[in-house]
């Protein structure tokens, strides 16, 4: 699986490199949203994260290679300050669909513009104890998500925009969904300004 899991993820990224023109580069910069681990147990951890990373993509999909973090915490503790939890991580993503784009193919400013992708990726994470925490199970720092990212914005800036996303993973690994929701202020690197 995990071969066939690199091999999709390298094979999305030649594809896109070779659409018309070029890919599309957007820089992610930051993204910040709200976040629980495992959905089925938002009531015992929820809190927010934060993300940078580089996109390659077409208006039908794209390549995600990021870093970021989450910070969470169980809001129904007496001591919640003693339930904190930092979790640092890097992915790796490919997704299908609609990215970033609308009938005109962004091609008009001051217009919306969508994401609606499945998603294929890969999730180190490098706090293994947060990880047995948060979501209770067997620490291991390496999982595989499938999922599903929807997003809008309004062109009003071809070079710079916010997105408000929504998010969902499933994680192969832990067996848990994960959710957040919240925003991407991203930079378009091969817009002409």
């Amino acid at each position: 699986m995990r071969l066939t899991l690199c091999a999709l993820l390298c094979a999305s990224s030649t594809i896109l490199s070779a659409q018309y023109g070029g890919p599309r580069l957007f820089l992610d910069i930051p993204s910040f949203y709200l976040h629980t681990p495992d959905v089925e147990k938002t009531g015992e951890r929820v809190g927010a994260g934060l993300e940078a990373a580089m996109n390659v993509g077409a208006h039908w999909g794209v390549t995600r290679l990021g870093v970021g973090t989450t910070f969470t915490l169980n809001p129904g503790a007496e001591d919640f300050s003693k339930t904190t939890l930092w979790r640092p991580y890097a992915i790796l993503e490919a997704g299908a669909g609609l990215y970033r784009s609308n009938g005109n193919q962004c091609a008009k400013s001051h217009q919306s513009a969508f994401t609606a992708l499945g998603k294929v990726g890969m999730r180190y994470d490098f706090n293994r104890e947060a990880i047995a925490a948060s979501e209770g199970v067997e620490p291991n720092a390496l999982d595989f998500i499938l999922g599903v990212e929807l997003g809008y914005f309004f062109i009003r800036d071809v070079f710079r925009n916010t997105e408000f996303v929504l998010n969902g993973n499933y994680h192969t690994q832990a067996k848990v969904i994960s959710a957040n929701v919240g925003f991407k202020l991203f930079l378009n690197l091969r817009a002409n300004r």
